[in-house]
């Protein structure tokens, strides 16, 4: 009955949307917040929270390029309303990526008053880019490094490539050799897939792609065991143009615009493929000194796990994964 009470005073006397927060930006120094208290019930469950907990939850879910974010003052407002200002110090705001709530509400949204712009945030648009005057390609080039960096089960997948070439017991610099020769297979194949959707020619659902992404993960982690494809290239290629669909729909969250197609795309590419020599020439000398079948194989076999639970939370909307 009090739920019922509070939910009817929020609408009456606040006239916020439960699933909206909504947000402004003043003299580029002062970001202030106001959302559903509702949602942060929901956020923790049943686990108790204060206003250092919510504060530190907001943050993790805000990310504001050239800023530093400093928390002054979080307000909870007869029980219903959370109001929140943070202090600012940037240089020059290029980018905001929001997706609070988004995790357990796919109908959330943001909304920021900024520089006479309003943006809309969901979860299919997390992320804007506002400096337009920047170089196309750099700009991209930066956020293929970024996404790539991000995306566990992108780093996983390229994991299990790893692990395939070093259960052959090749030299270090040969494995890496062949290492670096997959990841170019499917840097290929997956700018074929990201150009032909990002040209709106062929657009699959974002939820069907993010299941096959971990059904590939699962396919990769279980052909350590098996030895089905031999070749880890062709795994790579092969795979790639699904994954490149998956690199499609995050572009499409940074609002993008494509009047410089080309710079775009091979900027993004570029990075996509920057950031994943960095994560095999991180990670090859790692494993390549652990390197023993038991320990591939454990590696693999956590790998399958982990790509259940994706693909289980990805096909029935669970979104009980983290990440």
């Amino acid at each position: 009955m009090k739920k019922l009470f509070l939910l009817f005073a929020f609408i009456n006397l606040f006239a916020h949307p439960l699933n909206i927060t909504k947000m402004s930006i003043e003299n580029n120094n002062t970001l202030f917040m106001r959302f559903a208290i509702f949602n942060v019930y929901k956020a923790f469950h049943k686990e108790e929270f204060n206003n250092t907990k919510v504060t530190n939850y907001i943050l993790n879910h805000i990310k504001i390029d050239n800023c530093k974010i400093y928390p002054k003052k979080l307000v909870i407002r007869n029980e219903v309303v959370v109001d929140s200002w943070y202090l600012l110090k940037c240089n020059k705001i290029t980018s905001i990526k929001f997706n609070l709530f988004f995790d357990f509400d796919k109908t959330q949204q943001g909304i920021l008053k900024f520089d006479n712009k309003v943006l809309v945030f969901s979860p299919v648009k997390e992320k804007y880019i506002l400096k337009k005057q920047e170089n196309q390609f750099l700009l991209f080039l930066r956020e293929g490094i970024i996404h790539i960096l991000e995306g566990i089960d992108h780093i996983f997948f390229l994991t299990m490539l790893i692990v395939s070439v070093l259960l052959k017991h090749l030299k270090l610099k040969i494995s890496l050799i062949e290492i670096v020769k997959v990841a170019t297979a499917f840097t290929l194949s997956h700018s074929i897939t990201l150009s032909l959707s990002m040209l709106n020619i062929i657009t699959p659902p974002e939820k069907i792609i993010e299941v096959l992404i971990a059904i590939t993960i699962l396919f990769v982690a279980l052909n350590n065991f098996y030895q089905w494809i031999k070749k880890e290239w062709q795994m790579a290629f092969v795979f790639g143009f699904i994954h490149g669909f998956g690199f499609a729909n995050a572009l499409r969250q940074m609002n993008v615009s494509l009047d410089n197609f080309i710079q775009v795309v091979f900027g993004f590419n570029s990075g996509v493929e920057i950031g994943q020599i960095f994560i095999i020439f991180a990670l090859t000398p790692i494993l390549f000194v652990l390197k023993s079948d038991k320990i591939m194989k454990i590696i693999s076999g956590f790998t399958i796990i982990l790509s259940l639970m994706w693909i289980i939370d990805r096909a029935f909307g669970l979104h009980f994964m983290p990440f």
